[in-house]
């Protein structure tokens, strides 16, 4: 990955991985599952790095997929739903992207996407 500002992009995934673990506080404990994939991907045609966070939480709706990044839009009491807009944003400050996917039997999965540097690897 090109350079970037450690801290901010840890804050990123240790905001998607509390929210995912947050998400699945209702559910059966033995059904509670959180997938953390990372790989080599391309953004915009250029090499890029992709992190997904995935859960079996409740989800969210398709319609309102982009309201999640809204700023003060939460789904959580006691919380000021600031976390994926913050997010999102360091995300376009480095270059690269952040959203989410709803998955059609349960839970959500957020994925973000990083310019990376092309590989020397033959």
């Amino acid at each position: 990955m090109r350079g970037g500002d450690n801290l901010q992009l840890q804050q990123v995934i240790l905001n998607l991985v509390v929210n995912a673990i947050d998400a699945m506080d209702g559910i059966e404990e033995r059904r509670r599952v959180l997938k953390i994939d990372g790989r080599r991907d391309e953004l915009a045609g250029a090499p890029a790095v992709l992190i997904a966070v995935q859960d079996l939480g409740c989800g969210f709706k398709p319609e309102d997929r982009e309201q999640l990044f809204e700023p003060f839009y939460t789904t959580k009491t006691g919380r000021m739903g600031m976390g994926l807009a913050i997010s999102r944003s360091i995300a376009e400050r480095h270059g690269g992207h952040l959203w989410a996917e709803a998955d059609p039997d349960a839970g959500a999965t957020f994925l973000f996407a990083l310019p990376a540097e092309p590989s020397t690897a033959s």
